[in-house]
């Protein structure tokens, strides 16, 4: 393995943070919902070569393996691809890194990750090791906190108070994140946005009440409230899939393909 470079969020953050976790499922499912987006790119996923990169407990990459394609995923922590492990044996697990994978130039249809381009101070490098190993004409698809959220104010004073559970970490709008990844070779063919279920207070309260041994469900029961709670988000949700959705969401995303 390579060691990571110094850009990098510490490894030992996320051992402490993936560490934490005695199962797959006390971990929170991506906030967006990728495999509509990658659908939608690639609705045959059958004998594709897909590349998860930092990929965490990869959950996603598992599904797309049941679905027929070949699936690496790719985390510095051995602690997220024992998590990775626990959902079946289909995909294929590397312990590297980031900005320098084990992998041949052009050796992949689908890169994607989520989540990750944040903690590095310089996405730079990263956005140009995904252009090298996509193949001509493959898929890369770029998942972030979006700026314009009152996640980016919670994170930012946690970040001031060294309380923020990832080090360091930023932040782009729909704009940023496109011109970013244009500049690093592609061509978008769409930005997206998902907002969090259950919603961020939730997450919060939850999160806080297990350090006293309160353990709320992973998402909310509200009994004969269900019902306007699931029309509530349904409503949400329309509201993101319009054209303002990528600009109030907590995650935007990108959908670009490698030309040449």
């Amino acid at each position: 393995m390579t060691e990571p470079r110094p850009d990098h969020p510490p490894r030992g953050v996320w051992d402490r943070y993936w560490g934490g976790k005695a199962h797959v499922a006390d971990v929170y499912p991506a906030v967006s919902d990728l495999l509509a987006e990658i659908a939608r790119g690639l609705p045959d996923v059958r004998g594709r070569r897909i590349l998860e990169v930092g990929a965490g407990t990869g959950r996603e990459g598992h599904e797309l393996a049941r679905r027929g394609a070949n699936v690496w995923a790719l985390d510095f922590s051995p602690e997220a691809l024992r998590l990775s492990r626990q959902i079946s044996d289909h995909v294929r697990l590397v312990r590297g890194d980031a900005l320098a994978t084990p992998f041949p130039d052009a050796s992949f249809d689908l890169v994607y990750h989520q989540g990750l381009l944040e903690h590095f101070r310089d996405p730079w490098p990263l956005l140009r090791e995904n252009h090298r190993v996509l193949k001509p004409g493959g898929l890369v698809l770029v998942d972030v906190p979006q700026k314009y959220h009152v996640y980016t104010l919670m994170k930012h004073a946690l970040i001031a108070l060294n309380q923020w559970f990832a080090g360091w970490e930023t932040q782009f709008s729909p704009g940023e994140i496109r011109a970013l990844v244009e500049r690093a070779g592609f061509r978008c063919e769409r930005v997206y946005g998902y907002g969090m279920r259950p919603g961020l207070l939730y997450r919060v309260a939850r999160e806080a009440l297990q350090r006293w041994g309160v353990r709320l469900p992973r998402y909310p029961r509200l009994g004969p409230l269900d019902g306007w709670y699931r029309r509530w988000h349904a409503a949400l949700r329309r509201l993101e899939r319009s054209a303002v959705g990528p600009y109030i969401t907590l995650t935007v995303g990108v959908v670009a393909r490698r030309e040449r």
